[in-house]
């Protein structure tokens, strides 16, 4: 259960991109002035827009668990739908972890909103009077929907700010954020729903959605140095493999287990190659 969009966005992110490489050219000469269609400005914001995108998703799904319940949808009907809701706002808002890190002015979902919204879905009631549960699953994702909203907004916010930068600025910045990111650990911290048993799910998704990134840009590394390019793609598979081998069935990660002192090199040697490549857009 809720395995379904990181196991898409897996297989999303090991996939090869040469078709791609085959069809963008790297633009030449002054970097302001770009072609929409081609530009690598337009690959790195459509990546913000990506992650502002899916909290935005979130969003709105919670807002229909919200006026399902204002309906007068009954507790089995809304259980059903805060569940499948569950799924979606979890998986997108964990992928776009790495913004939240990144961007100071992009506030984040608090925790207790998660683990209120989490255990309202996941609640039961097997009694004829089933109304205290209905309110707890709509506040939940009522107060979940309003702050996703804000966290979207202030997502948005970044994207506009970057809106003057230069091409190759952009790209230089984005691969350095994935660096960071992966060096932090922060993929792997501040995991708030273990008692849900969500922990692999959230960090698979954190590593995920940073590495999804990759997609976009690619093609402009791989034109401007193959080396960097294939290394970032090995190393980006051995994680990937690692993340799926080494949570297979886990719940609760252990912060001083093996496995993430294993995630965490495997990240780091990821992180290096990343700054190599945004090393080569550097000014």
């Amino acid at each position: 259960m809720r395995k379904m969009l990181a196991a898409t966005l897996l297989a999303a992110v090991a996939t090869s991109s040469a078709a791609q490489e085959a069809t963008i050219v790297l633009p030449a000469g002054n970097f302001g002035n770009y072609n929409p269609t081609l530009s690598a400005k337009e690959a790195v914001l459509a990546n913000w827009e990506m992650a502002a995108s899916g909290v935005r998703a979130g969003e709105i799904l919670g807002k229909q668990v919200v006026t399902l319940a204002e309906g007068g949808a009954g507790y089995k009907k809304l259980s059903a739908q805060a569940d499948f809701a569950l799924e979606t706002i979890v998986a997108r808002y964990s992928a776009a972890a790495w913004l939240f890190h990144v961007a100071p002015n992009a506030t984040p979902v608090r925790d207790e909103t998660l683990v209120s919204m989490v255990a309202a879905a996941s609640g039961h009631c097997d009694t004829d009077d089933c109304a205290d549960a209905t309110k707890a699953i709509r506040d939940a994702f009522a107060a979940a929907s309003a702050e996703l909203l804000e966290a979207s907004s202030a997502a948005r916010a970044e994207i506009t700010a970057r809106q003057g930068d230069v091409d190759a600025a952009l790209l230089s910045e984005q691969l350095g954020i994935v660096a960071d990111y992966l060096d932090s650990g922060a993929w792997g911290q501040d995991l708030v729903l273990s008692d849900f048993g969500m922990d692999a799910d959230v960090m698979a998704n954190r590593i995920v959605g940073a590495l999804s990134l990759w997609r976009n840009i690619e093609p402009y590394v791989g034109l401007t140095d193959k080396e960097v390019d294939t290394a970032i793609n090995t190393a980006s598979t051995n994680l990937l493999r690692l993340l799926r081998r080494e949570t297979r069935g886990m719940e609760r990660l252990d912060p001083d287990g093996q496995v993430l002192v294993d995630l965490k090199a495997a990240a780091g040697a990821l992180a290096a190659e990343y700054r190599r490549a945004s090393a080569l857009f550097a000014s």
